[in-house]
């Protein structure tokens, strides 16, 4: 394996995986993701892959991501069951997310905060992958919604969080701890998140621009320009001396 194969495989998919899957461009920006990445490294990454065996399958497979063309990548994304699903999930995540951290301390005496960001990161990557349809269902289950709208799961779950619902919070910790390879592979990636001490951005400061945007911009400025060309000849330097 090329040293950094796994970290240049996601550099070089997730550009098109954000493209066709439609989440907005300001929203988990690459730079980010980048700059993640780069701290975390590849033996980060396989120390999270192997409670799902997710790491060898791509390491036996895993293309040279400079020797597939862009049309390439944005094909075999497309035939990603699960791509539908991934923009409605992660706008969901980003509009929780600060709520649920909110009430972490309200909800410590009863649960460990370290709790909910497992059980939210499973509600998060189960829906994707073949091996969590069963606790996808088993978590649908326990929050009273469909299996087929991860999104809602995500509302749900951070409802039961800010509602102090700690009833609803430990039948999905227990729902969870019944299945050994989702357990280890949570507290895998707690434990890399903890020891990156990087913050990745999860919304871009702005949107990038636009050919239109910038087109009206343009446009703006020159009219602007052109008033206020329009505004200065119309008065001599005397006239203004003597307003």
């Amino acid at each position: 394996m090329a040293k950094q194969t796994i970290t240049r495989l996601l550099k070089t998919v997730f550009p098109h995986l954000k493209s066709e899957s439609g989440i907005p461009p300001w929203l988990f920006p690459e730079r980010s993701l980048n700059e993640a990445l780069d701290v975390v490294g590849d033996s980060g990454l396989l120390r999270v892959g192997p409670p799902l065996g997710m790491a060898d399958a791509m390491l036996a497979r895993a293309p040279d991501p400079t020797s597939i063309t862009p049309r390439e990548w944005q094909n075999a994304i497309r035939q990603w069951l699960p791509l539908p699903k991934l923009s409605p999930m992660m706008t969901t995540f980003v509009e929780v997310a600060e709520t649920i951290m909110a009430q972490f301390e309200k909800v410590r005496p009863t649960i460990d905060p370290m709790v909910i960001c497992r059980c939210l990161a499973i509600l998060l990557y189960a829906p994707l992958v073949d091996r969590g349809k069963v606790v996808s269902q088993e978590l649908a289950n326990v929050l009273g919604e469909e299996a087929n709208e991860p999104a809602r799961l995500i509302v749900s779950y951070a409802e039961a969080v800010v509602g102090g619902d700690i009833s609803t919070l430990e039948k999905v910790n227990q729902c969870i701890l019944k299945y050994p390879d989702w357990r280890e592979w949570a507290l895998a990636l707690q434990e890399e998140v903890l020891r990156c001490r990087l913050k990745p951005r999860l919304i871009a400061v702005t949107p990038p621009l636009s050919s239109d945007l910038t087109s009206v911009l343009a446009t703006m400025i020159k009219e602007g320009y052109d008033e206020s060309r329009g505004d200065h000849s119309a008065h001599s330097g005397d006239q203004i001396l003597t307003q």
